[in-house]
């Protein structure tokens, strides 16, 4: 116990290096997802329509509005070929996600927290310095999913995030402090994420995708370097009285979601499912929109350079975030949790509404506005974004919006999950007013 009351007493030794190689690992982590969407709808429509490409900095040609034309019709096909490229590269990531990221957060309490953020951060930098490398020699846009597959095999910043969290729950107790710290965390991952946003489109129409993708690689080189630095919080005792068990594990998950807490008075496993499963449509329809919506703001009738996309997600995220930093405390003194709740989801289908229907940037900016108001914010379900970028594919000829349109129905049934979350609440307090009478 000496070595954990040290930690305690000490806990900026360990908090600040976490943050730092966090900040680098997200704002690397988004900054190549930027890089790498643009750079394969660009090498698709060079591909597919060479003489378009060569022809076009004549923006006409490829921001055609008008739906009959040759140049509106190919641009179509490339949304079509890129948007299928980004689900072969979700699921790439997604699939062995899934597995690493259960299998190495639960081997941290038993190996100790530091060899699995290494593994994380080294996936993530592998990743990137292939990619690199394919863009400087140009090699097979498809070998993007492999490379991609390498950062979903090691857990990835999903793993990552855990753990980080899992390190400030080993140098904390319970309470104020602990809070406290994990919202400042956010508050870095947040940071990083709005950095790489804004910072990707510069760098890519200033000196190109192979110079971009090359820094995103810097920062994770950078997050490994700081990873060093961070002590290790899980001392070797505590280590060998944690007994790694897979199915063990497994059945205690599955009996937290189909058992009771026997220690409760009252069910709660109705109001458990019915969250998560509203949690899980929000965050599906936010995850799966950011799939697309890269090839989305690159076709017509938006056309918008790198730069400019990155000034508009930068602008989506930071507002959204300093909306729900200023807004959330007011809301809590007069709104219970789950209307606050509901009010975020409502903004969020004004939003993709918008989003689906609009013929200008300045619809886009108000659905912005409208978005800004959502508070749901964390990890989903990785099919989303596999979902999101499988609509998108086959239904960007139909109709550009039809993709927002559909998850916008994600979003219709978690408010109708959370309206009932609200009405069993309200029963179960009601009961407590009851007076048994024997």
């Amino acid at each position: 116990m000496k070595r954990q009351d040290e930690i305690r007493e000490s806990y900026i030794r360990v908090f600040i290096p976490v943050c730092a190689s966090l900040f680098f690992l997200f704002e690397s982590y988004v900054h190549c997802i930027y890089t790498a969407y643009e750079y394969g709808h660009k090498t698709f429509q060079k591909q597919l329509f060479p003489n378009i490409s060569n022809a076009s900095s004549s923006e006409e040609s490829l921001c055609e509005t008008n739906t009959s034309s040759k140049a509106y019709k190919d641009e179509q096909v490339v949304q079509q070929v890129v948007a299928r490229w980004g689900v072969y590269i979700n699921l790439a990531q997604g699939v062995p996600l899934v597995f690493s990221s259960l299998l190495f957060s639960s081997l941290s309490d038993s190996m100790g927290r530091k060899p699995f953020l290494f593994i994380g951060a080294i996936g993530l930098f592998t990743k990137q310095l292939l990619m690199t490398l394919a863009m400087v020699m140009e090699w097979n846009i498809y070998l993007f999913a492999p490379f991609t597959l390498i950062e979903g095999g090691s857990g990835g910043w999903i793993t990552v995030i855990a753990i980080a969290y899992a390190i400030v729950a080993d140098i904390t107790n319970a309470g104020k402090h602990r809070s406290f710290l994990m919202t400042l965390l956010s508050v870095v991952l947040g940071t990083g994420f709005s950095l790489g946003t804004f910072v990707s489109g510069y760098i890519v129409t200033e000196i190109g995708y192979e110079y971009s993708m090359a820094v995103s690689c810097g920062s994770a080189g950078l997050s490994i370097m700081i990873i060093c630095f961070i002590p290790e919080t899980v001392s070797k005792a505590q280590r060998r009285k944690s007994n790694f068990s897979c199915i063990g594990n497994l059945k205690d998950m599955i009996q937290f979601y189909t058992k009771d807490d026997p220690s409760s008075p009252s069910s709660t496993r109705f109001r458990y499912l019915t969250a998560i499963l509203a949690f899980f449509f929000i965050m599906g329809a936010k995850f799966g929109a950011f799939a697309f919506e890269v090839f989305y703001l690159l076709g017509p009738p938006f056309c918008f350079s790198p730069k400019e996309i990155s000034i508009f997600e930068t602008i989506k995220t930071s507002l959204s975030k300093l909306v729900v930093i200023l807004g959330m405390r007011p809301m809590q003194r007069c709104l219970m949790d789950e209307l606050i709740a509901l009010i975020g989801v409502l903004s969020y289908i004004a939003m993709f509404v918008l989003f689906g229907i609009a013929p200008t940037e300045t619809f886009l900016y108000i659905g912005v506005l409208f978005g800004s108001i959502a508070v749901a914010e964390n990890i989903c379900n990785l099919s989303s974004s596999v979902i999101g970028g499988a609509i998108y594919s086959e239904t960007v000829a139909l109709y550009r919006g039809t993709a927002y349109f559909v998850l916008t129905g994600f979003l219709v049934l978690s408010a109708f999950l959370l309206l009932a979350f609200i009405k069993n609440d309200k029963k179960n307090h009601n009961r407590k007013d009851y007076i048994a009478i024997e």
